[in-house]
């Protein structure tokens, strides 16, 4: 489904199509480790569905440019093994495209794993007219549109007794730009609601109310649901 001119929406993901680029965020690699150690047993399907829907993106799309866009990795201070292996094993998925990492609010130390394949973590980076930042942090850079993560943005749907929460893309306006919000290309974490939860990002703290949402389903295709004003 196509967000705006030129940008459609793969999966939990975004394909750029002038440049060839795919754009994920927030994968937070490590987390099943990390909840391990916390007391909850969960099985550990996350990477590999995960590899299998970029396997499917990479099948259908023409992908030459890949950027993940903050927190490719979940842990602040320190970096497991599962981290390690993970992070390594997902770079080297893409051996054959252009990889470039967005430094997000938790990859304080992602530039260690980063050195191991020769890439540096950066603040920010720009396609054109595209400026692409985690969204922790506002960027003083110009772009007529702007992609940020960090978010993790997804709603609630109630029917009778059951609620359902689901990832969606969020497209509205930042100091006049466009402003998209993707998820978390996650399977473990769907997100955090935005009919309920305060928000975190600082692009996210006006207007809120008038940006349209594209809810994904459990199949991953998208659905525009109008803006969320109208939902709430």
């Amino acid at each position: 489904m196509e967000i705006i001119h030129g940008i459609n929406i793969v999966g939990f993901g975004l394909f750029i199509r002038e440049f060839k680029c795919l754009v994920l965020g927030d994968l937070h690699l490590g987390l099943e480790a990390s909840l391990g150690e916390r007391g909850y047993l969960l099985p550990k399907a996350n990477f590999s569905k995960l590899k299998r829907s970029l396997e499917n993106i990479k099948v259908n799309y023409s992908v030459e440019r890949v950027i993940f866009n903050g927190d490719i990795k979940h842990d602040f201070g320190t970096i497991s093994h599962e981290e390690w292996d993970d992070c390594l094993e997902l770079i080297d998925f893409f051996k054959d495209q252009e990889v470039i990492l967005i430094k997000g609010n938790h990859d304080k130390i992602t530039q260690i794993i980063a050195k191991k394949r020769n890439l540096m973590v950066v603040d920010y980076y720009k396609l054109g007219n595209i400026l692409i930042c985690h969204g922790d942090v506002i960027i003083d850079q110009e772009g007529d549109i702007i992609i940020i993560g960090h978010e993790h943005p997804a709603i609630s749907f109630v029917e009778g007794p059951k609620i359902e929460l689901y990832k969606c893309f969020l497209i509205g306006k930042f100091r006049g730009k466009d402003l998209i919000v993707i998820p978390s290309f996650s399977y473990l974490n769907i997100g955090s609601d935005v009919l309920k939860y305060e928000r975190l990002s600082p692009y996210l703290q006006e207007g809120l109310g008038n940006f349209e949402t594209f809810v994904v389903s459990d199949s991953e295709e998208a659905f525009y649901f109008g803006r969320i004003k109208d939902i709430s």
